[in-house]
């Protein structure tokens, strides 16, 4: 019966007759009585008044195909890496699982505390009784890297006089880094041992830009 291990059962009861009388006919149950799972044997004996006896039986069988429930399953998750990783350690708090008889097992793909990276997984768990049914359940954990990439040693404004007999300059510095909690680009307009000419005022921006190689693609310049 839904929600019970067990299940009241019907039958229409047999009758007994004898040519000269039944004393008596008692049965092991009764229709309407509970029956626990597995199988039952019922059984009927008939006598008379001369002591002659006669037995007859059938069997009920009950069956458990109702599956697991499971309550309390987390809601979609979105954190955050967290700060100066590149991914994030996610705790829930933990469902749990019933059945009209008993779980057998109550697992999950990803333990809780599980370390994410950015992107997202899926979450999942399996509740089975010890008749193999069985109830799935599953949640995402969604990890966004908003840890934007930094750049040092940026030189400063390089001020110098054209090279002899020409109207520009090799001009040679040291190259910033760049880091980052993921993985990172660096990438610049121009490169350190450039000519840089005279003309139009002769000022030229050098723009260094660290790009992340992550789902976002942050940009710090």
């Amino acid at each position: 019966d839904a929600g019970s291990c067990t299940a009241v059962v019907n039958w229409n009861s047999p009758t007994a007759s004898d040519n000269c009388g039944v004393t008596s006919f008692p049965s092991t149950h009764s229709s309407g009585d509970t029956f626990a799972l597995g199988s039952t044997t019922v059984s009927y004996s008939a006598q008379d008044g001369a002591g002659n006896a006669v037995t007859a039986f059938f069997t009920v069988t009950i069956t458990d195909n109702e599956a697991p429930t499971i309550s309390g399953l987390p809601a979609n998750i979105d954190v955050n890496t967290d700060a100066g990783s590149c991914d994030a350690v996610v705790t829930w708090t933990e469902p749990t699982a019933d059945d009209n008889c008993n779980v057998a097992s109550f697992t999950t793909d990803v333990p809780n505390g599980s370390t994410f990276s950015p992107g997202t997984t899926t979450v999942t768990y399996t509740a089975t009784d010890d008749a193999a049914n069985q109830t799935t359940g599953s949640f995402t954990v969604t990890v966004t890297d908003n840890e934007p990439p930094s750049l040092s040693g940026m030189p400063s404004n390089i001020t110098v006089n054209s090279d002899a007999g020409t109207c520009g300059a090799v001009v040679n510095w040291t190259a910033p880094t760049a880091s980052d909690n993921c993985s990172v680009l660096l990438t610049s307009s121009h490169n350190s041992g450039a000519t840089f000419t005279a003309f139009s005022g002769g000022v030229t921006t050098v723009t260094y830009t660290a790009t992340h190689f992550d789902i976002n693609g942050n940009e710090s310049e």
